[in-house]
């Protein structure tokens, strides 16, 4: 099979196009011939060195396609089936990936292979960190921080979906905030305007920035609120948050990391997939796939994503390209 390998870190030209053995599914999990593969600010971190990489690699976490073959104790399934699916060992830049069974889904009806490729990681992160760390329940307010983009958004909908009352963005130019208004959001801010976010007004905050965006996370947390850590898309140094200030004001700050937590509750995974499916295909949850681009196009898919340029998500056709 070909796949985007990764071969250095100097530039987003360090994915090149090669020859690879095709993966085998093992016991449990499941192999896919890609059509879509999902582009994340995750890839691009990777591509760039700004998190653990090394030769070899191919990124991509979430992918959509037909199911190629599958492994033992699997029959949940059948060959040539569409399916979307979250990889956890990344890989998903290349024409076929082997995913955990747990981590597969069908793809309802009236959803688009191109969109279903899409939906599985953001969505699935927003669902299961509201419904787990940060204890949300209906009726409370949310900030979200870089609100439209991938990640963001996909909180902002899950949400709505799930019974929030207000729920504001934080983003990065006015074009920006214009977008906001037309997801849905009740108000935005400014990044460069944090200071302007009022104190103690927010139940939940999600936070996939980092730094000076944390800081202000706290700040605007009520007493009962909790910051959820989600990322670090400004890729700035850890910032310090004073224990006595979450003892005395009563507020939480929560870490969730979708892909360590999959790997200790499968089963959630599972269940928030299909509901993230079945919820887009209805038209519960908006997902925007703002561009879908040719496997030459992946380094300024990535350079784009880098520069925080983009909303909605992204996606790279691969099986148009590599299907013979």
């Amino acid at each position: 099979m070909r796949a985007l390998v990764l071969t250095h870190h100097q530039s987003f030209d360090g994915l090149v196009l090669s020859e690879l053995a095709a993966p085998q599914p093992g016991a449990g999990q499941v192999s896919i011939d890609v059509e879509y593969a999902g582009v994340g600010l995750i890839d691009a971190l990777w591509v760039n060195g700004a998190m653990p990489s090394g030769p070899g690699f191919v990124p991509g976490l979430e992918v959509s396609g037909t199911v190629r073959s599958l492994g033992e104790g699997v029959g949940n399934f059948d060959v040539g089936q569409q399916v979307a699916a979250i990889l956890p060992a990344a890989g998903g830049f290349a024409d076929v990936a082997c995913a955990p069974a747990a981590l597969v889904s069908p793809i309802p009806a009236g959803l688009g292979v191109d969109l279903a490729a899409v939906v599985s990681v953001n969505t699935v992160t927003a669902h299961l960190a509201l419904t787990t760390v940060a204890r949300f329940s209906a009726g409370e307010s949310l900030l979200v921080h870089a609100g439209v983009g991938g990640l963001g958004s996909q909180f902002a909908q899950v949400a709505r979906a799930l019974g929030a009352g207000r729920v504001d963005a934080v983003v990065g130019t006015s074009a920006k905030q214009n977008i906001a208004r037309e997801l849905g959001y009740d108000h935005s801010y400014l990044r460069s305007e944090l200071e302007s976010i009022p104190s103690s007004t927010y139940d939940i905050v999600v936070d996939p920035v980092g730094g000076a965006a944390t800081e202000a996370g706290f700040r605007v947390l009520r007493g009962g609120g909790r910051l959820v850590r989600v990322g670090n898309a400004s890729q700035a140094p850890d910032v310090a948050l004073s224990s006595m200030a979450h003892w005395i004001e009563n507020k939480t700050t929560a870490g969730f990391n979708v892909g360590a937590w999959l790997a200790e509750h499968p089963g959630q995974g599972t269940t928030s997939l299909k509901w993230a499916l079945e919820a887009t295909a209805q038209g519960l949850i908006r997902v925007d796939l703002t561009r879908v681009g040719e496997v030459d196009q992946i380094s300024d898919l990535l350079a784009t994503l880098e520069r925080g340029e983009t909303t909605g998500k992204l996606a790279v056709r691969m099986g148009a390209t590599f299907k013979e």
